[in-house]
């Protein structure tokens, strides 16, 4: 199984891109500048020890060529980005990891979106898709520290239960983490909204929240 990410130069999709790698996955790093992807699949091969593929594309290609395709690109991007990659994505399970977030008076709070999320906008978009939701609120920094585990759940949201059930799977390779049902994608506007008050609660502690559900 070929795992691919779109936007997967940046923090998130490099954190996650090391976490899969590290359990010997078949990984791909897609992004707009195949300079870019190629630097950062070398980076990452560098840092690790394991016997996983690390490949490297633009996003189209990565996107072509995968199984399950995460999509790690800012909200702001996110319809100019996929719309061109819809003919790759037909049929498979797409992870958006997005969360539209915006920078007010040193705060950041949550985006208008079109419709109620991005996530929700994302299967607007790939209508033969099955979109999944998940990862919204790990830190890039904890992904990243790939010799520590990460303490934390993650909720995932979908209405392919088939698709759900594949990235709760995957979600569990990561040492640490607990994958949590929230059922439906209209679920995911809640866990994108907690997003921006996890990193609210980071800036006033300077520390690195994440969250646990209690009693399941």
């Amino acid at each position: 199984m070929k795992i691919g990410f779109i936007g997967g130069t940046g923090s998130e999709g490099i954190g996650l891109v090391s976490r899969f790698a590290i359990r010997n996955m078949e990984v791909g790093i897609g992004s707009r500048n195949i300079e870019k992807s190629f630097n950062a699949a070398k980076e990452i091969s560098e840092n690790i020890s394991s016997s996983g593929k690390i490949f490297s594309g633009l996003n189209s290609e990565v996107a072509s060529e995968s199984d399950i395709v995460f999509v790690c690109v800012p909200y702001g991007a996110q319809k100019n980005i996929m719309k061109d990659l819809v003919q790759f994505l037909v049929g498979k399970i797409v992870v958006t990891v997005v969360v539209p977030v915006v920078f007010k008076k040193g705060m950041i709070e949550v985006s208008k979106t079109q419709s109620s999320s991005a996530a929700i906008e994302l299967q607007d978009l790939l209508i033969e898709s099955r979109v999944v939701s998940a990862f919204q609120t790990i830190s890039a920094r904890d992904l990243k520290a790939i010799n520590n585990p990460i303490n934390s759940d993650v909720v995932v949201c979908s209405d392919d239960k088939s698709a759900l059930n594949v990235v709760m799977d995957l979600a569990e390779n990561i040492d640490g983490i607990r994958a949590i049902n929230g059922g439906k994608l209209s679920n995911s506007v809640y866990v994108e909204n907690i997003t921006p008050l996890l990193l609210n609660i980071n800036m006033i502690y300077k520390k690195h929240t994440a969250i646990r559900i209690t009693g399941v």
